[in-house]
């Protein structure tokens, strides 16, 4: 069945979504509890999206702890200069504890068969990147951060990948994002060149923006995100909601909201990203937690793309919307509906 977790890549004419795949076999009783089995496919489409072909198997659970119930939540990457592909996923087994696995396939069509899983996988376990990031004084996220989930693939640059990836911490209900970079998607530096050593997103961020917030929690942080550079700039747009990290789906219970923000480096740290004149820049029509998900920005040439699922939950349905960005003027929020 279809379901969220999209990511969009064009290459080659053709605009390839990865997705999750849930309840494609039945679900083994140790997963009970945790997620329905979950795998990623990936099919393709020669018209901008309103078509799309049967799908092909990108990654599955594994036979591991640490892997064996989901694959799920991550970003592709094409890399020009190998012409191969990666893709980084949240994955999770009957150890119940979140992690990022790496795949990766050579040649430039995804959907020849699944990708081969990264023999040091899970290449980050939960809290692996954000006790690093965190650790020290002035620092813009907690050092009990954990969970790095919805990784983006950013650049790569000088042989090195850019990955964004959210962080939670339930107890002192935060959130943020934070960035690394690898050469080989197991070992990973989180300071040193363009990289901030510090959380690029957190509550400081969205406290200002133009929305009530909950007064108890205010805006928790960041969580997914997706970034695309043009010009001189990284453009990035981040979910923020209040209360919770988690998708309180009561309708007028949560804000849940996305943000565009700008910087000319990645370096910059939370804070120091430029916020667009008036933000949220997308808010769903109806207000619930996660009403708008798995957001993208991404660049086919030329063009520039907004995607995002929209969901209402009082009729139980969703839909993704695609749009392209054009010249002239537009006033946020863009409120999101469904259908």
């Amino acid at each position: 069945m279809w379901n969220v977790g999209t990511y969009i890549k064009p290459i080659n004419g053709r605009w390839y979504v990865f997705y999750r795949e849930g309840f494609y076999a039945p679900t083994p009783d140790f997963c009970n509890g945790i997620v329905p089995l979950t795998r990623i496919a990936v099919r393709n489409s020669t018209d901008f999206g309103k078509s799309w072909s049967e799908p092909a198997v990108v990654a599955l659970p594994g036979n591991s702890t640490f892997d064996n119930c989901a694959a799920l939540d991550g970003a592709p990457f094409f890399d020009n200069e190998t012409s191969s592909w990666h893709y980084l996923a949240q994955c999770i087994g009957n150890n119940r504890r979140w992690s990022l696995c790496h795949y990766s396939r050579p040649g430039s069509d995804p959907m020849l068969g699944p990708f081969t899983p990264n023999p040091h996988n899970p290449v980050v376990q939960g809290g692996q990147l954000w006790s690093r990031i965190c650790s020290g004084t002035g620092k813009h996220c907690t050092s009990t951060m954990y969970d790095e989930g919805t990784p983006e693939i950013i650049q790569k640059v000088n042989g090195w990948f850019f990955i964004t990836f959210h962080g939670w911490d339930g107890p002192n209900n935060k959130a943020a994002r934070g960035i690394a970079r690898t050469r080989d998607f197991v070992n990973y530096d989180v300071a040193g060149y363009d990289l901030p050593n510090d959380a690029l997103f957190s509550s400081l961020d969205c406290n200002g923006w133009n929305i009530t917030w909950n007064p108890k929690s205010l805006c928790v942080g960041g969580g997914e995100g997706s970034m695309v550079k043009s010009g001189d700039y990284y453009y990035h747009l981040i979910e923020a909601p209040d209360g919770t990290l988690n998708c309180d789906v009561t309708l007028d219970e949560q804000n849940w909201v996305l943000g565009l923000l700008r910087s000319p480096t990645l370096s910059a740290r939370s804070g120091e990203w430029e916020q667009i004149h008036y933000n949220p820049a997308f808010k769903p029509a109806k207000k619930y937690g996660c009403g708008l998900q798995y957001h993208r920005i991404f660049r086919d040439g030329d063009d520039f793309f907004f995607s995002m699922f929209v969901i209402d939950f009082g009729v139980n349905n969703l839909t993704m919307k695609v749009w392209k960005v054009v010249p002239g003027k537009t006033s946020f929020p863009v409120i999101v509906s469904y259908p």
